[in-house]
């Protein structure tokens, strides 16, 4: 009975080495305290050095307990934001009964006939006799004739006194003072009371540019003595916020192959200048360029990957690449466009001639990711690499994620995360490579096998004793 509890006993060791060496969650990243909730940080391809799966199945956030906790990768956001600009206009009082003719004086203009039609040029003076008008104000002309962008919005300022603190107008437009079309119409106001100031001075345009020379502002309530101060067109433009690529340098070695990977119809090979470059990560890649630091060319390249040694070169890009000195600065040809190519081998095919003097480095580019997890109070929180995840590992997540911000608002909060560096070959895709963890565990396992061969040779040998003792 005593000898099958030793077997029991080794057998129970064996199956805790193996769940021991197999069944690891390793962290690759930590997220310090925080008293925030929902918590979000920036992972590279970094992460894809550990990872095994394409779609990062295998990552894991978990607590100090290591709980874990509800996650998801999303792409950053790129939402757009607003930016505005003013820039200053001329303006003129014109008054009643005013000609068109007399108000192209406002420019000091000058109007010239030809066989092609009529031209009018202006040199822009202020005209000091139109302004010393003394009959009433009819109505302002803003000057857009320099303008040379769009304009969304007027924006007009007065001094304010009892009589115009609210303004009616009438915007309209022309190219020759004579033909207008109205533009706009509003309410303008600056208000005050008990110290406080109400100011809404602003009038859609939404007018292209050069769409017209100059604006008419007529004043259909409050114009009575009013004096103008300034007026200025504002333009909004919308800017994506574009988060910053990722973007890494990989260095290769001359090829020993250094015939064309990419043979021809009739199977001949062409002597070409060829660098190999394998990369740690298998993070998906939208763009890939080269770096020839100051070394000039202009000749044709040949791009190629492959997962992995044993399979084939296959083509990715055949084209024209170019790194030239343009004045004191380096340029060269727009990054390659690529389609989430996860391969970790590449070749770069050049002209032959510059086997000696080439010393190329390939860059990698593709967007980072937001990883967005729900906090629980205990940290510190580990982004892990889980070798025994399940395949629907992230998509399970995902919907637990979603049912718990269901209805709700996060806002998240931007942390940083301290890099563990683990040994690489402690995790599944870097298998091939025997780590001192793998190697005690399989001296270990030959040890216990070693034992329970002892234990089993003893048992038969006493059993064997026992049955041919006399009786």
């Amino acid at each position: 009975m005593k000898c099958v509890n030793k077997y029991l006993s080794v057998g129970g060791l064996l199956l805790g080495l193996g769940a021991w060496a197999n069944a690891d969650v390793i962290p690759v990243y930590q997220i310090k305290d925080t008293a925030e909730t929902y918590l979000q940080t920036t992972i590279t391809h970094d992460i894809y050095r550990y990872s095994s799966s394409i779609q990062l199945n295998d990552v894991v956030v978990t607590d100090k307990e290591g709980n874990k906790l509800p996650y998801r990768i999303t792409p950053p956001s790129t939402q757009s934001s607003e930016q505005s600009h003013q820039k200053s206009v001329r303006f003129f009082p014109v008054a009643v009964g005013v000609p068109p003719e007399i108000i192209l004086a406002l420019s000091s203009a000058s109007i010239r006939l030809d066989d092609n039609g009529i031209s009018v040029s202006a040199e822009k003076t202020t005209n000091t006799e139109l302004q010393e008008q003394t009959a009433p104000i009819d109505f302002y002309v803003v000057d857009l004739s320099e303008l040379r962008e769009r304009a969304d919005k007027l924006i007009v300022n007065w001094q304010v006194n009892e009589t115009n603190q609210y303004l009616e107008v009438q915007v309209s437009g022309t190219n020759d003072l004579t033909n207008w079309a109205p533009l706009a119409q509003g309410t303008l106001a600056q208000l005050q009371k008990d110290g406080e100031r109400l100011t809404s001075n602003k009038l859609t345009l939404n007018i292209a540019e050069k769409q017209y020379a100059y604006l008419r502002l007529k004043f259909t309530r409050g114009g009575e003595k009013l004096e103008l101060t300034d007026v200025h067109v504002e333009n909004t433009d919308r800017i994506p916020n574009i988060p910053p690529a990722d973007i890494w340098n990989v260095n290769g070695e001359l090829a020993d192959e250094q015939d064309s990977a990419l043979r021809s119809a009739d199977l001949k090979s062409t002597s070409v200048a060829a660098w190999e470059f394998t990369r740690e990560d298998i993070s998906p890649l939208n763009a890939v360029s080269l770096d020839l630091g100051t070394t000039a060319y202009g000749d044709s390249i040949k791009v190629f990957s492959r997962s992995s040694e044993k399979k084939s070169w296959q083509l990715v890009h055949q084209g024209v690449w170019f790194n030239a000195q343009v004045g004191s600065e380096w340029q060269h040809s727009n990054p390659i466009s690529l389609q989430a190519a996860s391969e970790a081998h590449w070749r770069i095919e050049f002209n032959e001639q510059v086997r000696k003097t080439l010393k190329p480095s390939l860059v990698f580019h593709r967007q980072p990711q937001h990883l967005q997890f729900i906090a629980n109070n205990a940290a510190p929180y580990n982004i892990s690499i889980d070798d025994q995840a399940a395949p629907d590992n992230q998509q399970n997540n995902l919907q637990i994620f979603s049912q718990l911000l269901s209805n709700k608002e996060a806002k998240w909060t931007q942390v940083k995360y301290e890099e563990l560096n683990p040994s690489i070959s402690s995790f599944a895709r870097h298998a091939t490579v025997f780590s001192w963890k793998t190697i005690l565990f399989w001296v270990v396992l030959l040890a216990a096998v070693g034992a329970l061969v002892f234990v089993a040779v003893r048992l038969v040998g006493q059993m064997k004793n026992h049955t041919e003792s006399p009786q």
